[in-house]
């Protein structure tokens, strides 16, 4: 047999092309199970394979999902990335990513360069959450993941930041370590930074001056000068891992040793912290899972499984990781 078309399969199913080309985009609600399975089996044995660009034509559905990242270097992400890249394979979408690489006029570029080739949908990694640009996107069709705005505007995948942290830090207190630190990146503006914060202070207390944010001129010298001075019961919480990397390069230029100076733990695992000696405890993200719990929210929005009642806010749980670094 030569190439087969959506009229031969009519032929032997003995339905109209019509009813093949519902079969064929999902819309069988009109169709009995008997039908369905006829034209299933007749498909299989002919090995048919559809035009794809022709069933975008008719349903005006790409079956394509365009992906915004902030920062593709984020170690974060790379997982996320696979989960939204294998949960669209398993529903027949295929994933179009691209790097904003942290400059606000390179995101705006990408999502009108997704738009402009009908994407079905858009999953948003955004580099500031709160910009009003993003107002503009479709609800219906598009999903933020990570940070999320202050006046929630689109349905959101987030870790639960917040509990995490604390929980965590009362791990920490439970230890012996009561005199604690939260040593970050500059927080304003980027939700991830400030709840894990807001996990802190509700925990440990809202101090300045347990407030360590590097890049500060002096931020390295009060590490230094907390640990010179330090009491039994010294403790450092990173924000995440690229946070604790530089919070290592201080200490290695030092005489002073986690646990045996100041006890020590980080939001996010990464695979190198487990080979440090003592490896490092921490509140490990799910982050593949943020991925297909985010594109399976996108997929049901698109298919209308989703019932329209204001942006959601979808927490995928942290898990805590102890190991020996307090």
């Amino acid at each position: 047999m030569g190439k087969v078309t959506i009229k031969d399969i009519a032929n032997m199913v003995g339905v109209s092309k019509a009813t093949v080309s519902y079969y064929l985009n999902g819309n069988r609600s009109k169709m009995s199970l008997a039908t369905q399975e006829k034209i299933r089996q007749v498909i299989e044995e002919t090995g048919y394979q559809p035009n794809k660009i022709a069933q975008s034509l008719a349903t005006k559905d790409t079956k394509s999902i365009g992906v915004v990242i902030a920062d593709i270097t984020n170690p974060f992400i790379s997982s996320v990335m696979k989960g939204i890249h294998d949960q669209c394979q398993e529903n027949g979408y295929s994933v179009l990513f691209t790097n904003s690489d942290d400059h606000p006029d390179i995101e705006a570029e990408n999502i009108h360069r997704l738009l402009q080739q009908n994407v079905s949908g858009i999953l948003l990694d955004p580099i500031d959450a709160n910009l009003p640009s993003l107002r503009q996107l479709d609800p219906k069709k598009t999903v933020m993941i990570d940070r999320e705005s202050q006046d929630m505007f689109l349905d959101t995948v987030v870790s639960n930041n917040i509990e995490s942290t604390r929980e965590f830090l009362a791990n920490m207190k439970a230890a012996g370590y009561q005199d604690l630190y939260f040593v970050t990146y500059p927080i304003e503006g980027i939700s991830t930074r400030e709840k894990r914060y807001q996990g802190f202070c509700e925990e440990i207390g809202a101090e300045p001056s347990r407030l360590l944010i590097l890049g500060e001129e002096d931020s390295q010298d009060r590490i230094l000068n907390l640990l010179a001075s330090a009491q039994k019961g010294l403790g450092f919480f990173t924000m995440n891992g690229p946070v604790l990397l530089d919070f290592m390069k201080i200490i290695n230029g030092s005489s002073y040793q986690y646990p045996r100076d100041f006890g020590l733990g980080s939001y996010e695992d990464l695979d190198w912290m487990q080979v440090l000696n003592p490896s490092i405890s921490c509140v490990r993200q799910d982050s593949y899972r943020i991925g297909r719990v985010a594109a399976a929210h996108l997929l049901r929005k698109l298919h209308g499984e989703e019932q329209n009642k204001g942006p959601q806010r979808l927490v995928v749980p942290s898990e805590l990781i102890l190991r020996k670094s307090f």
